[in-house]
């Protein structure tokens, strides 16, 4: 718990800002925004200073800094920290950012040329519990000890600890005026500070429990009980004392400041927000303060007040409430007239099962209105949704109208459910987002208000925790507003987004691919896919036998019983038990992740069996076991996403289909308990090697073109030109070694990838794929051009002109720039690829149609479509299905679609 200050007086926290900045630094990855300004260690301090203020809530606060900080200690030591290294550049570009956010939030700064935050805090602290203050230092430094008396303590953010004099004396054995004498004794090799030879921390705890200073041990030297100690003592007695002096904390600085002077500012909001924007801390950005009730921004719903947001005056500040039939003919004239309308949903759970509890509208005047449908509790006034059909199902379907909003996806599955069948869909202000910037990750209506508009939108109802209720069971009154809001917020962003989109070319993207994909993925989502049930339990409970088995097999390889799911159980018996190599280590401790253990598995049995018992467990957990739960009416229901990857790729949740195994034996028995619904059949068509074949139309490489040509087997083909064989003489393990080239090669895949994945050495592996470049030469070039071109122009794009920007080209961390460098390689390959199959998608769904035929798209996975057809349409759709796909675009080598049908998803492979 926070320490009370003493009698009536304030609390004083000072928190050891140069400590944070480096401790962030080296907590979080790289990191980088969209202009390749490095932000990790920004975003780390930020957080730490953010969740100080926040637990600790001071009366008064200040930010120490080091300043030319070793220049006074050095002229008692020159070798005082000497053999630091030059900080590292991307650190070094950060301190402008982070002296930024410290003037945001409106702190005080300290420091003093030629020394350390630490004399700073040292002075300030003992001035202020002169003055009668709780003195909180906020660090992870365990030197503050010195410091800790009955009115200064420490807290330590990171792990949440508070130190007092009771929690050092229980830690450390000592008392904290001893902290000096303690680490003149032991030294600190990090700073440079010389020990005394033989003696560390158990031994230097000892001499002050028997002494009590170092200054009263010099003097009763004789009395040290070790010969080799007290000659060591002896002999080093000058070092000693100078190393005390070295990391003593000095109290006496002068300070042009005074106690008051710290008093806590509240924060530049503005300032923050424009700031976390620039940096794109969306998390943090969704955690500033809104206006509070009562104020100059405060607004009400006509029918009943509700605190508004801190925003300028371009969202209102009032929505009506229709409750009426004629308030809602009266909304469906004004949106017929006004040729569109922005709608946000207020609803719970997902989509395709959900409820429409009301409906936030904002029209081209820039009124607002809020409907709702589905509130409970006595009193409520509220439409009934025959009513809602009624007045407005004729210009929510009808094309002429435009309807925008935020993830019109979502709105068109709960219209659905209302009988109503949306239609006209254009501005969905989130897929917009995300085609300006794919590797964004948040493009949530609230961000983009406060990036775009510099607005905060007032807060979504509270609906889960314990106090929480279901947002059906708040009042009209208590959400209209919100919502309201919302639909405002992506009407007035929308035209900003359509401009920055025309001159990046990427209009059409929208227009022809993106928004049309959202009726067709909608109504895949509300059909959803049949399983059986019960042959999932069955596979279920023969791979919780083998699971069982595996465990047991662990146990005997290891020679002792322990949980094979705690990672620092494993690490105790791969490394202390059978004294394993350690090959990397994390914050916690030695690695145990799957690149490890599969090296380790070259010299060693358990590692192979613990990455088989992983993939074992986790198939178990995710699908055999989640599966069953999921159904609904026989009938799995998952949700796609087309604002969640880089690429442009579709992903899925809830539950994700994508990663299923394709060619494993149980991720085929998965497969098999997807089954077509009787008197149907389920049709897969699927794109054979089409990263590859995209490789060879975009590199323009002659000897993949040739090959693809020929339809010839792509890796023996390969495994003959890298092994120089005839093709009828590659062996399986030839051909094994040139498919991972092939697989990996877009993937920026390098020497040391590839003898990891073969368990082949280095030098055997970078001759492999010399040898690959040799004989491809026009794969080599595009390689180095596409990272070339990428760092000329900041991104890369696919063939159909979607764009991903590459900023962290031009950061200063290498293992950052290398990252870069492969999804540059990538994206243009995935890229297409996920293009490719979106417009596939929608050709096959277009010819369904227009030949009135009942079949229907169920999944896209990977590069596959699942149909589910009526049985007498089966030899049609796979017709359809193939020309379809095939026609979509033209390469340089042909396309090729595995077409399939059978009663289950694995029989149609």
């Amino acid at each position: 718990m926070v320490p009370s200050p003493p009698g009536g007086s304030s609390r004083l926290v000072l928190i050891d800002a140069s400590s944070f900045i480096f401790r962030a630094y080296h907590a979080i990855p790289p990191l980088t925004n969209r202009k390749g300004v490095p932000t990790n260690a920004t975003l780390g301090f930020t957080r730490q200073v953010l969740k100080a203020l926040k637990e600790l809530n001071p009366t008064h606060v200040a930010l120490a800094f080091d300043k030319e900080s070793r220049a006074e200690r050095q002229k008692i030591d020159p070798n005082y920290k000497a053999n630091r290294q030059a900080m590292p550049e991307d650190l070094a570009q950060q301190f402008p950012y982070i002296r930024q956010v410290v003037e945001a939030l409106n702190l005080p700064v300290l420091e003093v040329a030629g020394w350390e935050a630490d004399d700073v805090i040292g002075t300030l602290a003992k001035s202020a519990t002169a003055e009668g203050f709780c003195v909180l230092v906020v660090t992870g430094d365990k030197d503050f000890v010195q410091i800790v008396d009955k009115d200064v303590h420490l807290y330590d953010p990171q792990n949440e600890r508070y130190t007092d004099p009771d929690e050092v004396k229980e830690r450390l054995g000592i008392e904290p005026k001893q902290m000096r004498d303690y680490l003149a004794l032991i030294g600190d090799a990090v700073d440079n500070v010389p020990k005394v030879p033989g003696i560390g921390p158990k031994s230097a705890v000892e001499l002050l429990t028997q002494f009590g200073s170092v200054d009263a041990m010099l003097e009763r030297l004789s009395e040290v009980k070790k010969p080799k100690m007290r000659e060591a003592i002896a002999a080093h007695r000058e070092s000693l004392l100078r190393a005390r002096d070295l990391v003593t904390f000095r109290t006496d600085l002068k300070l042009d400041v005074t106690i008051e002077q710290l008093k806590r500012q509240p924060p530049h909001d503005e300032q923050l927000r424009q700031l976390f924007t620039d940096l794109e801390f969306s998390a943090l950005l969704r955690e500033l303060p809104k206006a509070a009730p009562g104020s100059d921004a405060a607004g009400e719903a006509t029918t009943g007040a509700s605190a508004a947001p801190r925003t300028a005056a371009t969202l209102p500040a009032k929505t009506e409430i229709v409750t009426t039939k004629e308030a809602l003919q009266a909304l469906a004239t004004a949106v017929r007239e006004a040729g569109a309308v922005t709608l946000v949903p207020a609803y719970e759970g997902l989509p395709f099962a959900g409820s429409l509890v009301g409906l936030g509208v904002a029209l081209k005047d820039g009124s607002t209105r809020y409907v709702p449908l589905a509130h409970v509790g006595l009193g409520v006034e509220q439409v009934r949704p025959a009513d809602f059909k009624a007045a407005l199902q004729g210009v929510l379907e009808d094309v002429a109208v435009k309807k925008g909003g935020h993830d019109l996806k979502a709105l068109w599955l709960l219209l659905n459910r209302e009988g109503i069948q949306l239609r006209g869909g254009e501005d969905d202000v989130e897929l917009l987002s995300y085609l300006l910037d794919a590797s964004r990750r948040d493009h949530s209506v609230e961000f983009l208000a406060r990036e775009r508009l510099q607005v905060d939108l007032l807060e979504l109802p509270t609906t889960s925790g314990r106090k929480a209720r279901a947002l059906k069971e708040y009042s009209p009154e208590e959400v209209a507003l919100a919502y309201a809001l919302r639909a405002e917020a992506a009407r007035q962003l929308a035209p900003g987004l359509w401009e920055e989109l025309e001159p990046l070319g990427l209009t059409k993207l929208a227009r022809e691919l993106e928004l049309p994909l959202v009726p067709l993925l909608a109504r895949m989502e509300s059909r959803g896919v049949k399983v059986d049930v019960k042959v999932l339990r069955q596979i279920s409970d023969k791979v919780g036998a083998e699971c069982e088995a595996k465990v047991k097999e662990i146990h005997e390889l290891a020679g002792t019983e322990f949980n094979v799911g705690s990672n620092p159980q494993l690490a105790e018996v791969l490394y202390k038990k059978l004294e394993l190599p350690v090959l990397k280590r994390g914050k916690t401790g030695p690695s145990t992740d799957q690149e490890v253990l599969e090296k380790l598995a070259e010299v060693h049995k358990l590692p192979r069996a613990i990455i088989e018992y992983r993939s074992l467990s986790k198939l178990k957990s995710t699908y055999l076991d989640t599966l069953p739960e999921l159904a609904r009416n026989g009938r799995i229901h998952t949700t796609f996403h087309q604002a969640a990857t880089a690429t442009g790729r579709l992903s899925s949740s809830d539950p994700n289909l994508q990663n299923i195994p394709i060619r494993t034996e149980l991720g085929m028995e998965i497969r098999r308990a997807f089954i077509a619904e009787e008197g149907n059949q389920l049709v897969s068509a699927d794109y054979s090697q089409i990263e590859l074949r995209l490789l060879a139309h975009i590199a323009e490489d002659p000897v993949l073109i040739d090959a693809f040509a020929r339809d010839e087997d792509i890796h023996s083909r390969t495994a003959a030109e890298i092994f120089g064989v005839a093709q009828d003489q590659v062996t399986r393990d030839q051909r094994r070694v040139a498919k991972t080239v092939n697989f990996g090669i877009a993937y920026g895949l390098s020497s040391y990838g590839l003898s990891t994945r073969l368990n082949i050495p280095d030098e055997e592996a970078r001759d492999i794929i010399e040898r690959y470049f040799k004989r491809y030469a026009g794969i080599k070039r595009y390689l180095e051009e596409t990272v070339r071109v990428a760092r000329e122009r900041g991104y890369v794009e696919t063939l159909f002109g979607r764009r991903r920007p590459m900023a962290d080209l031009r950061a200063k961390n290498r293992q950052v720039v290398q990252a870069a460098e492969r999804a540059a390689i990538n994206m243009p390959i995935q890229g297409t690829a996920a293009d490719l199959i979106k417009k596939a998608m929608l050709a096959v769904d277009e010819e369904l149609q227009k030949q009135g035929l009942r079949t229907q798209m169920l999944l896209q996975v990977h590069d596959e479509l699942l149909f589910e057809a009526p049985e007498d349409e089966v030899e049609k759709v796979k017709e359809l299905a193939r020309r379809c796909m095939n026609a979509v675009m033209q390469l340089k080598v042909p396309l090729k679609v595995e077409v399939g049908a059978g009663r289950t998803w694995a029989d149609a492979h």
